[in-house]
């Protein structure tokens, strides 16, 4: 289940209650969760294009840091963000040029 699945199954679920916890407090815990753990990595759709036909032949850390830095020029794109879109692509949003 993503992150956003959960989001939207508690909030149809008015009565989801846990521990004393509300829906909006267990909503909070997993935007913090997601921004820890799944942050979103933004890409032109033409990086996105490049980093899709690239990340099968990508078998090293060396390689992802290689291609990231050389081949899409992300800017902010640190190598845990890499590294977790390449393992999660769903994290990746495009976004205009």
């Amino acid at each position: 289940m993503t992150f956003d699945e959960m989001i939207e199954k508690l909030l149809n679920n008015e009565d989801y209650n846990t521990d004393g916890l509300s829906v909006d407090d267990v909503i909070t815990l997993i935007e913090v969760l997601r921004l820890e753990y799944a942050p979103t990595v933004k890409m032109t759709k033409a990086q996105n294009e490049a980093f899709v036909e690239s990340v099968e032949g990508i078998a090293t850390q060396e390689q992802l840091d290689s291609f990231i830095d050389e081949e899409l020029d992300l800017g902010d794109m640190t190598v845990r963000k890499g590294l977790n879109a390449w393992l999660h692509p769903e994290t990746i949003k495009i976004v205009d040029e």
